[in-house]
């Protein structure tokens, strides 16, 4: 493995992070399709429950202290699409322009809903949560977005292989997808066993470069929402 966990397979080629859509209106409906955008990248997170927000967190960090500005936003994703905002989480206000923007969600209705071509899923290592994470996926697949994923919790890097593996080699079996391996978090590191600190940055910065090595984002983010 040489020091890293290989990706089976890469991202596809190129993604706008524009989506298309039709619609079909009701006779004496006037109904036009409006953006909601946030001018800079958009890097969706589903995260397994809210305890682990503070991977987002710190990755929104660590992406500032190397002079990217990032900021950590969330999203009402109880609201349609209609009236969906991405907001940011220090002002309370609608996302400005940022060159990075990190959107934690819990559900993956809301990646169905707003048609997010990345997310990155946070899955702990073990096998309830592989499980959970394959179910998550295949509600996806009808038209499923290019999918990177980060282990949490492993004791070393050989179980975060091998979890990752048994996930992959499903999702590409059985729903033909393809997924990126972006690392892995060790238990050690994780709360409340280890605090913030230089060795917890070291495995979150190998996250970080991935990600943006590999591009793993929704450009000049746009949310496609319809109003009528």
């Amino acid at each position: 493995m040489n020091g890293q966990l290989n990706p089976l397979s890469s991202q596809h080629a190129d993604t706008t992070g524009q989506v298309e859509t039709t619609c079909i209106c009701l006779p004496g409906q006037i109904q036009t399709q409006q953006t909601l955008e946030t001018s800079g990248r958009l890097i969706p997170f589903l995260l397994e429950s809210q305890e682990q927000n503070w991977i987002t967190r710190d990755l929104c960090r660590l992406l500032g202290r190397r002079n990217h500005d990032t900021i950590l936003c969330h999203i009402d994703e109880s609201a349609p699409p209609a009236k969906a905002r991405v907001v940011d989480e220090n002002t309370g206000q609608q996302a400005g322009h940022h060159e990075y923007c990190l959107l934690p969600v819990t559900s993956p209705q809301s990646i169905l809903k707003h048609q997010f071509s990345h997310v990155v899923f946070l899955v702990s290592a073990n096998l309830d949560a592989v499980c959970l994470a394959y179910q998550r996926i295949k509600l996806l697949a009808d038209a499923p977005p290019e999918i990177g994923i980060v282990m949490v919790g492993p004791r070393d890097q050989h179980a975060a292989w091998r979890f990752f593996r048994k996930l992959a080699v499903g999702t590409l079996r059985y729903l033909d997808i393809p997924l990126l391996n972006l690392g892995f978090l060790p238990d050690q590191i994780t709360p409340p066993y280890g605090a913030a600190d230089h060795h917890r940055d070291n495995f979150l910065t190998r996250i970080s470069e991935r990600l943006l090595r590999s591009e793993f984002h929704v450009d000049e983010a746009r949310i496609d929402r319809k109003s009528e």
